[in-house]
């Protein structure tokens, strides 16, 4: 059994690891082409995705395939496509 977080940014899991005995072993966050790992709101330099793997957390990502708030969808881009 383990414990995970989602939708958590930097911040959130600063503080959470500060105060916490069992530590989560994952985090979801949402995880999209053009903004990988990232929350929105997130005002600090590491992203999501580094501090998981710093503190061995193993990353999950979610997503809709959808354009928001790009102008470009997913599965129009090039980039997406050559993958």
């Amino acid at each position: 059994k383990a414990l995970g977080v989602s939708n958590f940014g930097v911040d959130e899991l600063e503080e959470l690891w500060a105060f916490s005995r069992i530590k989560p072993t994952y985090v979801q966050n949402i995880f999209k082409v053009y903004k990988p790992g990232e929350q929105i709101l997130s005002g600090t330099v590491m992203s999501v995705s580094m501090w998981a793997k710093q503190h061995s957390c193993v990353m999950v990502g979610y997503s809709a395939i959808t354009s928001w708030p790009h102008m470009l969808p997913p599965l129009e881009d090039p980039h997406v496509l050559s993958m």
